[in-house]
């Protein structure tokens, strides 16, 4: 009996090493490749799919295809071509940060690394539930921190600003955002140019500077227009702001704008000669340009930000 069962072991592996026998169709790829698998989902994706692309799409992701990973990280977050999950979208996100992290911030692809980052931060700082994913505000503050100092992302830069203005995840700190509002407003942000106009028109807590504060709200405005929902609250602010300042603000708000901006702006009033050129807080002026130290968040600017040691909340 014994030797039955060897003889039959036997003549099963020979038949596998001349190819006889034919493998279940599990065993097969279901693509011939995951650069294919992707061209397959995004084809499905344009054609209405969502969900007859997922196969195509998951596959190429797990199979370490960038595009994909992007892609679908995006139509979960958006719940636009497949049905919102945030949780799905999370674990993209988080694919991509970490297998990107340290990309050089010149590379073509970096953008998406960045955007991984930005993505990840905001789901620290709301959490997700259904993951679930306790809200940690610190670590969210890191990950803005990293996209905005090692990648330079203008919306990075502007929501560290906002965690600093409003001392959540950090010390409150009014002058470090003043700084990161000022470097993404030169990127052409809007919701940055928006938040350091107004700072700089009210006042509260800085040098009041209103013509230079009208001016920023006006660039904002103007390039906010293709976002509906940053258009409808900067337009708010536009009209309280201009209904609000004399004609000598306006004037010299408008002689502002070239130095601000290439965008055109509409006329407000004939240029007139500039007479503020500095956004800085009267007092704690922080260096124009150049990013606060990591020191202490325990993510040195420029090393990749890891996610062993996030709390998960499970």
């Amino acid at each position: 009996m014994v030797m039955c069962n060897r003889l039959a072991a036997a003549a099963i592996a020979a038949l596998v090493t001349t190819g006889s026998i034919a493998f279940a169709a599990d065993d097969q790829p279901p693509y011939p490749s995951a650069t294919e698998a992707y061209r397959q989902g995004v084809k499905a994706l344009k054609a209405g799919g969502g969900t007859a692309a997922l196969p195509a799409l998951e596959y190429a992701a797990k199979h370490g295809v960038l595009g994909a990973q992007v892609k679908l990280a995006r139509a979960y977050a958006a719940g636009r071509d497949m049905p919102k999950d945030d949780a799905k979208a999370f674990a993209y996100f988080e694919q991509i940060a970490d297998s990107q992290a340290d990309i050089s911030p010149s590379s073509p692809i970096a953008k998406y690394a960045a955007e991984a980052f930005v993505a990840l931060g905001q789901y620290y700082l709301d959490g997700i539930p259904e993951k679930p994913l306790v809200a940690n505000p610190d670590y969210a503050a890191d990950l803005f921190r990293h996209a905005a100092s090692y990648f330079g992302n203008a919306e990075a830069q502007y929501r560290l600003a906002r965690l600093y203005l409003n001392g959540i995840g950090v010390e409150k700190n009014i002058g470090l955002a003043v700084n990161w509002l000022a470097i993404a407003a030169k990127k052409q942000h809007p919701a940055a140019q928006a938040t350091l106009g107004e700072i700089l028109w009210r006042g509260e807590e800085v040098r009041e500077r209103r013509a230079r504060g009208l001016a920023l709200i006006i660039l904002a405005r103007e390039n906010a227009k293709d976002d509906a929902k940053e258009a409808k609250w900067i337009g708010a602010l536009y009209a309280e702001v201009l209904s609000k300042s004399d004609k000598g603000v306006r004037k010299d708000a408008e002689a502002l704008l070239p130095v601000l901006s290439d965008v055109k702006a509409p006329a407000i009033l004939p240029p007139a000669k500039p007479t503020e050129v500095l956004a800085m807080p009267a007092e704690k002026a922080a260096q124009p340009n150049v990013p606060e130290s990591n020191a202490g968040s325990g993510a040195p600017i420029g090393v990749p930000v890891g996610f062993g040691g996030a709390p998960q909340g499970n």
